[in-house]
């Protein structure tokens, strides 16, 4: 992978330039993911009603992801990205039956 060099766009890269950067950005997006999913479990109920689209977006994201690790990846990370996928679209649920017996 790192033999093989080749010219895109003005730049030298090789195969395993490509698979390092995929990594960083998957991991760089797995970050995000958290860090996101951490601060909307710390939002109160109202906000989270005005945040309705979001959460089932992520969830629908995670969905996603779980997906693609079904298709391209191997157990482990599918286990992980599948219950990832139920926790976020269980509070997604939660928070919009919350919404309704409000209302």
């Amino acid at each position: 992978m790192r033999t093989i060099h080749f010219d895109i766009q003005g730049f030298n890269r090789s195969y395993w330039d490509f698979f390092v950067g995929a990594g960083l950005q998957v991991g760089a997006f797995l970050l995000f993911a958290a860090i996101l999913a951490w601060q909307l479990g710390s939002l109160g109920q109202p906000a989270l009603k005005l945040l309705s689209m979001l959460t089932w977006s992520f969830a629908t994201l995670f969905v996603g992801v779980t997906l693609l690790s079904w298709m391209y990846l191997f157990l482990i990370p599918l286990i992980f990205s599948a219950l990832i996928s139920l926790c976020l679209i269980s509070a997604a649920w939660l928070s919009g039956q919350h919404e309704q017996q409000t209302v």
